[in-house]
């Protein structure tokens, strides 16, 4: 059977040939994997990487970037400890974990080593039956508001052991009013939940739900994922290479992505010569 096709001087896969693609890739894969398993057998995990994730966010980044991780570092033993933003600052203080990813107030903390990959926009969700409810078909269109034109509505809000916290405090320092609290909790899955059931309004990540209806605001609220050591802190071949998957994976609709020196050196190391996304700052 042909595996191609040529049109205009091009070669083309046919459906044979996509197949045939499909299951070289996944013999390949398969390969490398049962190699991986056989060196731990054989030798067992010489080091340990302690590393701390949120319980959202991170712990999902994280998932995604194991595989991709073991292969290379097939030694290396991934360790995860989860927390919110205020107990993982903690936890690489006391060398719990020698980095963590993690969400900040802004880019930079003067008492860690911060490597930020993503700036993050937060907006105003309200139950999709709410009277002032808009439906957008994008990120890009959701209407844009005043804070101060909320301030008679009842609020859910995270807890003041994230970086969530932080960022809403500030925004509700600027708007010059405090909300009445209906109920707190460090659970965005919670208080996305608490706001789909009318329970209150609150400050959420973009996230394309036909259960909310969003609002950006006029001076919007910003957050920053980002790896966090402590400053004198030089990071390994193998945290180097997490913090680029990390990177790699690290996207989300209302998200930008964030360039540094620093981060730039990391991905010209793991990834010469390639193209960087045009939406980085």
């Amino acid at each position: 059977m042909p595996l191609f096709f040529r049109s205009k001087q091009k070669l083309y896969l046919t459906e044979a040939g996509k197949r045939y693609l499909k299951g070289a890739q996944d013999i390949l894969s398969l390969m490398g994997r049962t190699r991986n398993a056989i060196q731990l057998l054989g030798r067992g995990p010489e080091q340990e990487l302690h590393i701390g994730v949120s319980a959202h966010t991170g712990a999902l980044l994280l998932a995604e970037s194991v595989l991709e991780f073991s292969q290379r570092y097939p030694n290396v033993r991934l360790v995860p400890h989860e927390g919110y933003s205020i107990d993982l600052q903690r936890m690489v203080h006391t060398g719990k974990v020698s980095i963590a990813m993690t969400a900040l107030p802004d880019p930079a903390v003067p008492e860690l080593q911060a490597i930020p990959l993503l700036r993050d926009e937060f907006v105003l969700a309200l139950p999709a039956y709410h009277p002032r409810a808009q439906k957008a078909a994008s990120f890009e269109t959701l209407p844009v508001a005043d804070l101060n034109e909320f301030r008679d509505e009842v609020f859910v809000r995270s807890t003041p052991d994230t970086s969530t916290y932080l960022v809403c405090e500030r925004m509700l320092d600027q708007a010059g009013f405090r909300p009445t609290i209906a109920f707190s909790s460090p659970n965005i899955n919670m208080l996305s939940m608490l706001i789909r059931t009318g329970c209150g309004i609150g400050f959420l990540r973009y996230r394309n739900d036909p259960a909310l209806s969003y609002y950006r605001l006029k001076n919007p609220p910003y957050s920053y994922n980002a790896v966090v050591a402590e400053p004198a802190h030089v990071l390994s071949e193998p945290e180097r290479y997490l913090t680029y998957l990390f990177y790699q994976h690290q996207v989300t609709l209302g998200g930008v992505r964030v360039r540094t020196d620093t981060l730039m050196d990391i991905i010209r190391e793991f990834a010469p010569g390639s193209h960087l996304p045009e939406d980085l700052l």
